[in-house]
């Protein structure tokens, strides 16, 4: 499958202008919970409404300018902190830990409570545009971005979300494509528990309001617990489409930032019952209430990348302005604010090429988009320039932080009790070592900083061997472990360096370890 330079691009700008369209509609209700009957925005919609949903992907588009496809977490996470001035949240809580040396995926998850809030799911359009038709790479970059200030549900709802939008640009079916967003979880989680509880609703035909209500019954979202029952406010008074509302006490209180299943199945709300029409869909999104502009912005982003930018209605197209006002960030040269949703879509567009070259099918003047021979996620599949298969990480997070060098990746594994250190507790960090290149190396691991009065249990350094990958199953990949006993710990923090050196080559990589003398967890 493949579709033509013209068509893509009409799906990018599908995907943002109803992104757009769907976080102004909803960005009055934000917070609240409630059910309305809007059917149009609600407020002036004259000058642009900043929105952090996408903010930080500005931030992501000027990591992908200068740094190319090799994007990881660690990466965006140098972005996050040099450009996101954000300080709410699990942003703010990812970004506190980074600066304290806790890298990602700790960093998303240690003090967290928000860690599976809607902060990641909502900003995946970037992953989509930039990996059309190869959902396991959206995936993959969707985990990189969301692990830095997120863990478990947070994660999940942001894989599910990239797969689904990434899919978009070759599948319009709706069923297929949340079937192809599914493939990508884990078997149990909330994400997938939410999406089935909408599902079966559906099916059963229940209206929105029933579905809306099961779905808050068996997911809890601490999101509309913010500001309460919605009773209007000075810059949407209550009306007959959005009256005041009453507490529904058979919705249960929910663990508080317990919001990323719950949303998800929110946009699922809208999508099945739109019947698919834009605005009716995004509509609905905002009539349940809880993370609105969220909601109804991605479900925008995904009917807009559906039907194209040419096919939304204009009421919705022209009702709001193209302008790009930012919240979140700190304004630089080298992030390059775009001024308008257009001048957004052009950037991505240009990086298509560099991101997904194995896709781009070039011709004398521009490039045809070609799609995975799978859009559901394949276990045996092999994905060209993928870093690594997210679903290893999955698994391994939070507990795992991956370094990728030229030739090798490195695994840090840390053990339940994170990065925390304690007096006379055995202490143990377990190193995995994987060779990409098909050439044998050696490798000395050297654990550099260790107090002179921490106990050494195993040797501070070890000699690692790895084949290559042609006709070695195992031996490509190898692990060592160092453990020590922490005594007299008189700083909160201690900053260790794990050296590793490639034998006759004069390579040296270095992996920072920060322990802290905290509950860190």
């Amino acid at each position: 499958m493949k579709i033509d330079f013209k068509t893509y691009r009409d799906k990018v700008y599908g995907c943002y202008i109803g992104k757009n369209i769907g976080g102004t509609l909803g960005a009055p209700f934000e917070c609240y919970r409630g059910v309305y009957d809007i059917d149009g925005f609600m407020q002036d919609v004259s000058s642009p409404v900043p929105n952090d949903d996408v903010d930080l992907q500005l931030a992501w588009l000027s990591a992908v300018e200068h740094e190319g496809k090799n994007i990881d977490s660690h990466v965006l996470a140098r972005y996050w902190e040099n450009y996101v001035s954000s300080v709410i949240s699990e942003y703010g809580t990812g970004a506190n830990n980074y600066r304290m040396g806790v890298v990602p995926p700790l960093s998303g998850h240690l003090r967290n409570e928000n860690r599976e809030s809607n902060g990641a799911w909502i900003r995946t359009e970037i992953w989509a545009c930039l990996c059309a038709g190869n959902p396991a790479l959206a995936a993959n970059y969707a985990y990189y971005d969301a692990c830095v200030d997120h863990s478990g549900e947070g994660i999940y709802a942001a894989v599910f979300t990239a797969a689904v939008q990434s899919a978009a640009f070759f599948e319009s079916d709706t069923d297929k494509l949340i079937n192809i967003g599914l493939s990508y979880l884990p078997e149990k989680c909330g994400v997938r528990h939410a999406v089935e509880v909408v599902r079966e609703s559906y099916k059963n035909g229940d209206d929105f309001k029933t579905a809306r209500k099961k779905l808050l019954i068996a997911e809890p979202s601490s999101f509309g617990e913010i500001g309460g029952e919605w009773q209007g406010t000075s810059l949407v008074p209550a009306s007959g489409k959005c009256p005041v509302q009453k507490k529904d006490k058979d919705i249960p209180r929910a663990v508080h930032g317990y919001d990323a299943p719950a949303s998800i199945g929110i946009v699922l709300i809208g999508w099945l019952y739109g019947g698919g029409d834009f605005g009716r869909s995004v509509c609905i999104a905002v009539d349940c209430g809880e993370d609105t502009d969220c909601t109804a912005g991605t479900l925008g982003a995904i009917l807009g990348i559906t039907c194209g930018a040419a096919n939304i209605p204009d009421k919705w197209k022209n009702g709001c302005s193209d302008k790009i006002a930012v919240c979140s960030l700190r304004p630089d040269l080298l992030l390059n604010i775009p001024e308008t949703v257009s001048a957004l879509c052009e950037r991505v567009i240009k990086q298509f090429p560099a991101v997904s070259s194995e896709r781009a099918e070039f011709n004398e003047n521009d490039f045809a988009v070609v799609a995975a021979d799978s859009l559901a996620y394949d276990e045996n599949a092999f994905y060209p320039y993928q870093q690594e298969n997210f679903k290893e990480l999955l698994k391994e997070s939070p507990h795992t932080a991956r370094y990728h060098f030229s030739g090798l990746t490195v695994k840090v594994k840390y053990g339940d009790d994170f990065v925390a250190v304690e007096n006379g507790v055995k202490k143990r960090i377990d190193i995995t070592l994987c060779n990409k290149l098909y050439l044998p190396q050696y490798l000395t691991v050297r654990l550099l900083g260790l107090p002179q009065d921490w106990e050494t249990v195993s040797s501070a350094e070890c000699c690692v061997g790895l084949e290559h990958w042609h006709g070695s199953k195992t031996t490509h990949t190898r692990s060592c472990a160092f453990e020590f006993v922490p005594h007299d710990i008189n700083r909160g923090r201690y900053d260790l360096v794990m050296e590793i050196s490639v034998n006759g080559r004069g390579e040296r990589e270095y992996v920072p370890v920060t322990l802290l003398a905290d509950n860190a967890k």
